[in-house]
């Protein structure tokens, strides 16, 4: 019972700071906005699978940028205290 007294309590705190937030507008505009995108997705995903894509997309960007990664990775490698 006080459990329950002070989780109502705790609930009625967090409904008062949620209220005081303003509402948000409508944003049926900005599904408007994004309609073409998700048509382009869906014809591009008809011919070519999209997370294939993505995937190519991902391996060419890690290839191109190697000599970075591997630079990341030796930094963090000599960060490491070890015996010489």
């Amino acid at each position: 019972m006080i459990v329950e007294l002070i989780l109502d309590v705790v609930k009625a705190v967090l409904l008062f700071l949620i209220g005081l937030f303003p509402e948000l507008p409508d944003m049926s505009e900005l599904l408007g906005f994004f309609e073409p995108v998700f048509e382009l997705y869906l014809n591009v995903d008809a011919f070519i699978s999209v997370k294939v894509l993505g995937s190519c997309v991902l391996f060419l960007i890690i290839f191109c940028n190697i000599e970075f990664i591997w630079g990341i990775v030796m930094w963090v490698l000599r960060k490491i205290p070890g015996e010489k």
